[in-house]
């Protein structure tokens, strides 16, 4: 019965695909495929074939975004829509299955319908989505953004370390480069995006089920600290006149663990604060540090405790501040809400998973996603299939095929229930 599965998806299909997808890699640091590089280029010149070889139409849109269409039986004005998208960048000797499986998911889609000969009275579009990944330019989800209206001349007029503009990376792309002021014209058309994902976490493993039907993606929020002392030389200022930067951060840091600890056991929705990334000045072996600068991540479901965390922290700092001599301050550098899935597409996938007899719990994401984006503009919903050990972002990252055979099957079997009009 739990294998009825096969008949929608091929694991040995699957296989090939990864394997092809994951020999696209900085050869000295598998697996980074960084959005726009060589090996971005080759990825995309790769899936381009695969979309042309199974007859979809293919096209790149104003935002970058890679899409392949099969149309619908016969259209309406506009014809309706299902996406079924992910991505195919790769952050920094990351992982082989991150985006890819999502994009290797909805060929599977395609090669079922194609096989059975099956019409459907809607388009599907297979999307592969511009740079999910976090990237030089501080910004993630570039194409989905664009989708939804939500790139703008901010984050376009952006430059990387090199004198890059992130608008002309786009374009170059195939994009246009230019920001997006309004989502896609026939957003309202759009009836389903539909997105398989690793867990990036080892719950399912653990609980040995088979497929995650996602409820919400966090709202994620991110914060400058900057915590300003005094320089000195450090074997001549005595203990008592220091005004350590860094030992100020350290307290920032074990304050922002304790509070965040404290939050996330009294609610039971998703709540996690990191502090990722440290920058100390002068940062010499014989020098006091006089400046700290850190980078907070706060990821939440509930913005209530979100609020919470906040003004525990300001006041957390003022006391932090006077009690070490040294200045801190806070600064928003960007911020998105809590993305809700749709509870009528949770249904549709929650059914199919039991109709083919595979195990499903409802699951939180702790990471960001493309469909937080799309969810602004049209009803969208996740699955997540286990990940070995919960790793990702990381070359150990590993899903099997049968995982994301039964993942890519839950979606085929979603799109027919809509063809049915269960939507």
């Amino acid at each position: 019965m739990a294998e009825q599965f096969y008949q929608y998806s091929d694991p040995d299909r699957i296989t090939g695909a990864v394997d092809a997808l994951s020999a696209m890699t900085e050869h000295d640091r598998p697996f980074t495929r960084l959005v726009f590089s060589d090996e971005y280029k080759a990825a995309r010149a790769w899936l381009q074939l695969q979309f042309e070889e199974i007859g979809l139409e293919c096209r790149t849109d104003a935002g970058g975004n890679l899409i392949g269409t099969r149309k619908a039986a016969s259209s309406g004005e506009p014809p309706r829509k299902v996406i079924i998208g992910s991505h195919i960048d790769t952050v920094a000797a990351g992982g082989r299955f991150d985006g890819i499986a999502g994009v290797i998911a909805g060929l599977e889609t395609v090669h079922y319908l194609n096989q059975n000969n099956i019409t459907l009275p809607f388009d599907i579009e297979i999307i592969d989505f511009l740079g999910e990944e976090l990237n030089v330019w501080g910004t993630s989800c570039l194409g989905s953004r664009h989708m939804a209206g939500l790139l703008n001349d901010d984050l376009l007029a952006r430059k990387d370390q090199d004198g890059r503009q992130l608008s002309d990376e786009v374009h170059k792309a195939g994009g246009t480069g230019i920001a997006a002021t309004a989502p896609r014209q026939d957003a309202e058309s759009i009836i389903a995006c539909l997105e398989l994902h690793i867990e990036q976490s080892n719950r399912l493993e653990r609980e040995g089920i088979d497929i995650g039907v996602v409820i919400d993606i966090p709202g994620i929020s991110r914060y400058a600290i900057t915590v300003t002392g005094s320089a000195g030389h450090s074997g001549t200022t005595r203990m008592q006149e220091r005004k350590d930067a860094l030992v100020t951060a350290s307290h920032i840091v074990t304050t922002i663990r304790d509070f965040a600890l404290e939050i996330s056991s009294q609610d039971n929705r998703h709540f996690v604060a990191t502090i990722g990334r440290i920058e100390v000045y002068p940062n010499g072996a014989a020098i006091i540090p006089g400046q700290v600068s850190m980078i907070l991540d706060l990821r939440a479901s509930n913005a209530k405790s979100r609020d919470r965390f906040l003004s525990s922290l300001q006041l957390a700092f003022a006391e932090i501040s006077s009690r070490e001599t040294c200045e801190i301050g806070m600064d928003p550098i960007s911020a998105a809400s809590v993305a809700l899935m749709d509870d009528t597409l949770r249904t549709h996938l929650a059914n199919s998973s039991e109709e083919l007899g595979l195990s499903h719990i409802s699951i939180a994401s702790g990471a960001g996603h493309d469909m937080a984006h799309m969810s602004r503009i049209a009803p969208a919903a996740m699955v997540f299939i286990p990940c070995k050990d919960g790793l990702s972002h990381c070359p150990d990252e590993f899903a099997t095929p049968e995982a994301i055979a039964r993942g890519s099957a839950v979606l085929t079997h979603t799109v027919l229930k809509l063809a049915g009009g269960d939507i």
